[in-house]
C-alpha cells in the first residue's frame, strides 16, 4: 500500500476545510492587567484583602471532636499518649523527654527515638514495657521502636 502524503486529498481525515477562518495571533486585543481593572474600579492602590474561608474558621481541636472521622483519629492520638503516660515510670530518667509516642494499629504500638542509642536501650526493655501496659489494661502484643525523622 502506497503511503500517502498527509495533503492528499483522498484522506478524508487529513482534509482541512479552507472557508474555515483561523483566528489571528496579532489581531487580538490584549487583556487589561490586574491593575488596570482595580484602577478603572476608583482604586488608587490594590485593595488588601482577608483570606477567604468558607463557613467559620474553627479550631483544630473543635474540627477534630466534630467530625467521625477525624474524632477516631483524635481519639487513638489521646491513646497512644495515655500509653506511654503510664510508662513513664519504667523509663530511665534520661530517656523520659526523649521518647514520643506516635501510631497506634491494634494492639502494635510505635515509640518515637531520636537516635540508635536510644532504640538499642529501649529493645532491652521491651518486653517488659509490653508487660508493664497489659498490666494496666491496654491492649498491647508489639511495641515497634522508629528513629524520627525516618
Amino acid at each position: 500500500m502506497p503511503m500517502s502524503h498527509p495533503t492528499d486529498s483522498n484522506n478524508p481525515a487529513l482534509q482541512i476545510e479552507n472557508n474555515q477562518t483561523q483566528p489571528s495571533l496579532t489581531a487580538a486585543k490584549p487583556q487589561p492587567s490586574a491593575i488596570a481593572t482595580f484602577r478603572a474600579l476608583g482604586y488608587s492602590k490594590i485593595p488588601r484583602s482577608a483570606p477567604l474561608l468558607r463557613g467559620k474558621p474553627e479550631t483544630a481541636a473543635k474540627a477534630l471532636n466534630t467530625s467521625p472521622q477525624l474524632s477516631h483519629l483524635l481519639e487513638l492520638a489521646r491513646d497512644s499518649q495515655q500509653r506511654l503516660n503510664a510508662l513513664q515510670n519504667l523509663l530511665p530518667p534520661q530517656l523520659k523527654n526523649v521518647v514520643k509516642a506516635s501510631t497506634l494499629d491494634g494492639d502494635s504500638w510505635c515509640l518515637l527515638v531520636p537516635n540508635n542509642s536510644v532504640m538499642a536501650k529501649l529493645k532491652q526493655m521491651l518486653p517488659s514495657m509490653a508487660a508493664h501496659l497489659r498490666s494496666k489494661g491496654f491492649k498491647v502484643q508489639t511495641i515497634r521502636l522508629k528513629i524520627e525523622g525516618r
